[in-house]
């Protein structure tokens, strides 16, 4: 059987028990990765992914995968060329935390090495904060009376600094009791100083979360003060962006449970001293999206250099980071 469908079965918890029901009972012969122009002359605009399967694991040989190509001409040629990559089976799946089953396409065996290490969630809390139910009615776009609690929810591409998104009603705590669809989760964790990431858009990023600040339902780190910056540092490396869109979740959206999966490289203390005085200068300059990339240059030669990633690798990984929109 063929299957067309979205990208996000490939990683997506939801879609774990079919996967692991595909996986015990079906050989995979083909995993496709289709350019997002394949559909557009039925008016969609997606990502997706071809699968052929075989029911029964006696048939399971070589599989054959193609990563995205740029367009739908250049896919039709590698089909025509029959230009895919041949792995066993255990080379496309990632063990990921507790989820076992999750498919990776064209991912060089040194990145997939790293999730050996321990996760963000095993070593920090990462959790989400306070969904109001109705953002217009209790959140404002100017500081003002009643209106007071810096309220962080989503970086975007922001990296390393960003304003916060809107003001937080003074009485949220209130509000929790109150009001059935106001909910504030992890309160102790409130107005204490933290990493807050993205949670929209294909970018991902991290930047600080002052202290007397709240936060959303996007993914927000909190660690030993000593941590914090070279840990935003590393989350805005090449390396990471790599991690997140390219193995852990392939949307435009990533939640707590996917960031909590990032494997934490163990850096030497020298490395993180480096990482955090440019993820510091950075900050104190209150970098722009568009002026970031020369600090994530000199975060990704730190990295890169400890990890003694061959020259081939770091530019793919390097020009996934900056073509997203093609790569993903």
């Amino acid at each position: 059987m063929s299957i067309i469908t979205a990208d996000s079965f490939l990683t997506a918890r939801m879609h774990n028990p079919l996967r692991e029901q595909i996986l015990n009972s079906c050989s995979v012969h083909f995993l496709i990765l289709c350019p997002t122009n394949l559909f557009w002359e039925q008016k969609a605009d997606v990502r997706t992914v071809i699968m052929v399967l075989q029911k029964g694991k006696k048939y399971q040989q070589q599989v054959k995968s193609l990563n995205r190509t740029k367009n739908k001409e250049e896919f039709k040629l590698k089909l025509a060329q029959k230009a895919f990559i041949e792995s066993p089976l255990e080379n496309i799946i990632n063990s990921s935390g507790n989820n076992l089953f999750e498919f990776v396409i064209d991912i060089p065996n040194e990145v997939q090495s790293l999730f050996a290490y321990p996760r963000i969630g095993e070593l920090y809390k990462c959790i989400t904060g306070i969904s109001t139910g109705a953002d217009t009615k209790y959140l404002s776009k100017d500081l003002k009376a009643g209106f007071e609690v810096p309220f962080y929810k989503n970086p975007g591409s922001r990296k390393f600094f960003c304003e916060a998104d809107a003001f937080l009603t003074n009485d949220y705590l209130i509000y929790d009791k109150e009001i059935k669809n106001f909910m504030v989760r992890n309160k102790g964790f409130m107005l204490k100083e933290g990493i807050t990431c993205s949670s929209m858009g294909l970018p991902f990023s991290a930047c600080y979360l002052p202290k007397g600040s709240t936060f959303g339902v996007n993914a927000n780190i909190f660690c030993d003060k000593k941590d914090i910056w070279w840990l935003i540092a590393y989350l805005n490396s090449s390396l990471v962006t790599y991690i997140v869109r390219g193995v852990l979740i392939r949307s435009n959206m990533i939640t707590s449970g996917y960031v909590s999966k990032i494997p934490v490289i163990p850096f030497s203390q020298t490395t993180k001293d480096k990482l955090s005085l440019i993820a510091q200068e950075a900050y104190k300059e209150k970098v722009q999206p568009k002026d970031s990339n020369k600090y994530i240059q000199k975060i990704d030669n730190i990295v890169f250099e400890e990890l003694d990633f061959e020259q081939s690798i770091i530019e793919d990984i390097q020009h996934f980071a900056l073509n997203l929109q093609s790569r993903v």
